[in-house]
């Protein structure tokens, strides 16, 4: 196996088993809301899925630029790569907005019904942006 194709793997390994998680978090949310699951329990498990969906979407990141790299870049030029790579930010962005959200309902800060609402809607916002990332790579449009 070569390099290039090493790295894919990694690159595909990373993006399915860590980023994948993602999606775990707005259909937990929204479940836990409906059964009424107070913050508290919700936090123990919420809090570290989100630390391994921000620190997959990194490790994604730079496995993209390290691919582009050894495949002495093919891809850095192209729009749809470059837009991949902002929606990575994006992603990160609304899991940090999800965090924030859970942080300020146990605090008080936030009703848990608003923490809840707000953490399930940056989650899905997470989802979407993680959906056109791959579209982008799979179709490479322009």
């Amino acid at each position: 196996m070569n390099l290039v194709l090493f790295t894919l793997s990694l690159h595909v390994l990373v993006a399915v088993l860590g980023v994948g998680t993602i999606a775990a978090l707005p259909l937990s949310v929204r479940s836990a809301r409906r059964a009424g699951l107070a913050l508290d329990a919700l936090a123990a498990w919420a809090l570290p899925l989100l630390l391994m969906a921000r620190v997959s979407l990194l490790l994604g990141l730079l496995s993209g630029a390290l691919l582009d790299f050894v495949a002495h870049g093919p891809f850095h030029e192209a729009w749809w790569f470059r837009l991949s790579g902002l929606l990575v930010v994006v992603t990160a962005l609304c899991l940090g907005r999800g965090r924030a959200a859970l942080i300020r309902g146990l605090s008080g800060g936030l009703t848990a019904k608003v923490a809840l609402r707000r953490i399930e809607s940056w989650g899905f916002t997470s989802v979407i942006t993680v959906a056109c990332i791959v579209l982008l790579m799979v179709w490479k449009p322009f």
